[in-house]
C-alpha cells in the first residue's frame, strides 16, 4: 500500500462521523500526519446534515472546533477547474449516476496534489487517490512504524 499524501481533502461524510464522536480519533491521527484541507461547500453540507438531517444542532460547535484546525478552499477559488471536475466525476466508473456533488472535493484535491478522505466510492476514476477510514489508519501506522 502506498502511503498517503501529505495533504489529506477531508470530506462532510468524515466530519459528520468525527463530530458524532466515530471517527475522532482517527481525524487527530491523521492531523498529526497530514495537512487537512477542506472546502467551504463541505463544511455548509456538513452543517446542514447535523443540524437538519441528525436534528443535533448543539454539534454544530463541536463541527465549529474541528474545522478551526483545518484550512478552508472557497470553491470560488476553483474557477473552470469545477466543471472539469464534474465532468472527471460524471464519468467515473463507480458513480455513472451523473453525479457531481462532490466536484469541489476533487477539484481541491487536484489544486492541492492531495487524497481524498472519504466513505463515498465516487472518486475512482477522477485522478485522485481515495481514503476510507480504515485503510488510511493502517497506511498512517505503517507510515509511522518505518
Amino acid at each position: 500500500m502506498r502511503p498517503p499524501s501529505s495533504t489529506l481533502v477531508v470530506d462532510a461524510a468524515i466530519l459528520i462521523a468525527a463530530v458524532r464522536g466515530r471517527s475522532s480519533g482517527a481525524l487527530l491521527e491523521a492531523a498529526r500526519s497530514a495537512n487537512l484541507i477542506t472546502t467551504d461547500r463541505v463544511v455548509q453540507e456538513a452543517r446542514r446534515r447535523i443540524a437538519l438531517g441528525l436534528k443535533q444542532p448543539e454539534l454544530i460547535e463541536v463541527l465549529d472546533t474541528l474545522v478551526s484546525e483545518m484550512t478552508i478552499v472557497p470553491i470560488a477559488a476553483f474557477g473552470p477547474m469545477l466543471e472539469e471536475a464534474a465532468l472527471a466525476l460524471r464519468d467515473s466508473v463507480p458513480s455513472r449516476n451523473g453525479s457531481t456533488n462532490d466536484a469541489h472535493v476533487v477539484a481541491l484535491a487536484w489544486s492541492a496534489e492531495g487524497d481524498v478522505w472519504s466513505t463515498d466510492r465516487d472518486f475512482a476514476g477522477t485522478g485522485v487517490a481515495s481514503w476510507s477510514t480504515p485503510n488510511l489508519m493502517r497506511a498512517l501506522a505503517n507510515e509511522g512504524a518505518r
